[in-house]
């Protein structure tokens, strides 16, 4: 396993540097000791890469000056499904839980 370190993000969100380990502790229970990642500060938020599927977890603003966030599923370079908005730093850990213990599956369509 292959771990970068991932960086707090300095703001005024409290669930900022919960999310950070969240998010690292919820990777390393799920996948095998041999799979290479990196779990990746970037500037609206996190980039975890796995082998055959990048999760992106940005941050939007929600009601009343609350964060909310996304997860987007990117495979083959391609966003393939998209999950959220999440309130909760739970309930993010509890997703890429789900995302990353399935199988990445899409159909590739065409015109013609």
């Amino acid at each position: 396993m292959s771990v970068a370190p991932v960086l707090s993000c300095m703001g005024t969100e409290d669930v900022l540097p919960d999310l950070d380990h969240r998010l690292a502790r919820t990777v390393e229970r799920v996948l095998d000791d041999a799979v290479d990642w990196t779990l990746d500060d970037v500037d609206d938020g996190y980039r975890l890469v796995a082998p055959d599927r990048t999760l992106l977890i940005t941050r939007r603003a929600g009601p009343k000056e609350s964060v909310r966030w996304v997860i987007s599923l990117r495979a083959d370079g391609a966003t393939v499904s998209k999950f959220g908005p999440f309130a909760s730093v739970d309930d993010v850990a509890d997703q890429v839980k789900t995302v990353l213990d399935a199988d990445v599956q899409y159909t590739v369509c065409c015109d013609g």
